[in-house]
């Protein structure tokens, strides 16, 4: 090859990696749906979780969120479920990229109450694995798996389908 041919090649790569990137957004708002299951108890829920998103540095972002049990309503006695994270994520091949692949972790906090079930609320850390792919600049989709130990003994595990926009 000749070397206007490699600088052609060069100018061509250096663009198209260019445009592969994202719009560079700092806030994101995640909805996730999913199931959940504390472990000592034994119970299975299905849950959603609302999560706002702050990118720090293109490798850390911090979020809150908040996460509820989803009733049915088929008069079957059903716990009533609240749960408040705060979590900081590591993205170790960027953030800012069409897919984020990001590992987390944080304190959280959970409240269990209902008819039949012994009322109770634990703080307790937590692991989460994430991946978001971007469909276009606004809009991405993602899948969520975490698991939570309480300083009460008891833990929960879940998987999540999550979807968000960028502001």
């Amino acid at each position: 090859m000749n070397k206007k041919n490699i600088l052609s090649l060069i100018v061509v790569f250096t663009v198209s990696a260019v445009n592969a990137q994202t719009a560079d957004s700092v806030f994101d708002l995640r909805a996730g749906l999913g199931v959940s299951k504390l472990e000592q108890s034994n119970i299975w829920m299905f849950v959603n979780e609302y999560e706002f998103n702050a990118k720090l540095t293109n490798h850390i972002a911090i979020a809150p969120s908040l996460v509820f049990n989803i009733k049915d309503h088929s008069g079957l006695s059903e716990p009533v479920f609240f749960q408040a994270d705060i979590n900081a994520f590591v993205s170790p091949f960027r953030n800012n990229r069409r897919n984020d692949f990001r590992v987390g972790g944080g304190l959280g906090f959970y409240k269990l109450s209902g008819e039949g079930y012994a009322a109770r609320s634990a703080f307790g850390f937590n692991l989460i694995i994430e991946n978001t792919f971007m469909i276009n600049d606004l809009f991405f989709i993602g899948a969520k798996a975490f698991m939570q130990p309480y300083f009460n003994k008891e833990s929960s595990s879940g998987v999540l389908l999550k979807a968000g926009v960028n502001f």
